[in-house]
């Protein structure tokens, strides 16, 4: 059974804990949705469906011939990440009546682990970077009917394009067998977006817990402070570029290209895996300097069991006009 991590930490007893877990999924649309299967062990193989069995018509007396869908087996390994937090007992003595240093500490960790998190969650490669998991941009790749998920825009190399609404619809359209649940774009791409749309009739919205979300074509979008607007395009899909897992982490691009993601987090969709919880290690007091240790660490990775319940567009030029 997979379960949110906000759902997770119900079965906690550990209030440092769960306290940690719902700083972390706070006003968060994507962990809000994001479910984590626990594993025996660093991996778990599954089988991505790659071309469905045909279904033919017959004549009367005619053989029938016999074939089979085709999967590829795939893994997900899970990785390590964490961080010690160490508090001076000098500090925390002098300074406790005035804040908990140590939580204050934690807290600052905490966020710390939710960016590292996410810039692997869009742009890891355990290709390029064997201590990390395969990210968004890794998993999400294809460009063959009928399972295609990208739809690149970059008409060359390092050159991004302005969006064309029916492009973003049209990767919304490449989900197939599933519901998209929620777009996910930088904060200066979407900024792009409702220029256009302020100026050709107005923004929808939604609602969703107890809160007013923007919508388009009646899927709810979010922003993440982690996707970026430079992202390198120069990955060939076909004879159009944009970016892909292994041709950077977004950061450190040259170029000025961003991706929208659309995603459903089924089962079978975006989902992640957990060989551990985030949890809280009390190491206790350190024998070389005079404060006491806490370590943070998670055990997790991403999977994408079908290929056509998540798709992106790539290879956009975020400052460039958008249009119909």
């Amino acid at each position: 059974m997979a379960y949110t991590l906000v759902e997770a930490a119900k079965y906690s007893n550990d209030k440092l804990q769960v306290g940690i877990i719902e700083k972390l999924v706070y006003d968060d649309p994507i962990f809000e949705k994001l479910k984590f299967k626990d594993i025996k062990g660093n991996g778990l193989t599954y089988n991505v469906e790659t071309a469905l069995p045909d279904i033919n018509f017959y004549s009367v007396g005619e053989t029938w011939t016999e074939d089979t869908h085709t999967v590829t087996q795939s893994t997900a390994v899970t990785k390590i990440m964490g961080g010690d937090v160490d508090v001076d007992n000098f500090l925390q003595v002098t300074r406790g009546n005035l804040q908990d240093i140590t939580r204050e500490a934690i807290d600052e960790k905490v966020k710390a682990l939710k960016k590292t998190f996410y810039e692997t969650f869009w742009y890891g490669n355990a290709t390029t970077n064997a201590k990390k998991f395969d990210g968004l941009h890794t998993l999400i790749a294809s460009t063959t009917s009928p399972y295609e998920n990208t739809l690149a825009l970059g008409s060359a190399n390092t050159t991004p394009t302005g969006l064309n609404m029916s492009e973003l619809e049209t990767a919304i359209d490449y989900i197939k067998g599933f519901k998209p649940q929620l777009i996910v774009m930088a904060k200066p791409m979407r900024r792009a977006i409702n220029t256009y749309l302020v100026g050709v009739g107005g923004i929808s919205y939604g609602d969703a817990a107890n809160r007013r979300v923007q919508t388009l074509f009646e899927v709810d979008v979010a922003v993440s402070d982690y996707l970026t607007v430079t992202e390198n395009v120069n990955e060939l899909y076909g004879s159009t570029y944009g970016h892909q897992g292994t041709t950077g982490d977004g950061t450190t691009g040259s170029d000025v290209g961003t991706s929208i993601f659309v995603l459903n987090f089924d089962d079978k969709g975006c989902s992640g895996l957990q060989s551990m919880p985030i949890t809280i290690e009390r190491i206790g007091v350190l024998e070389t300097k005079d404060a006491k240790r806490t370590r943070i660490k998670w055990y997790p990775s991403l999977m994408l069991q079908s290929i056509i319940s998540c798709s992106k567009v790539t290879g956009i030029d975020y400052d460039g006009a958008v249009a119909a």
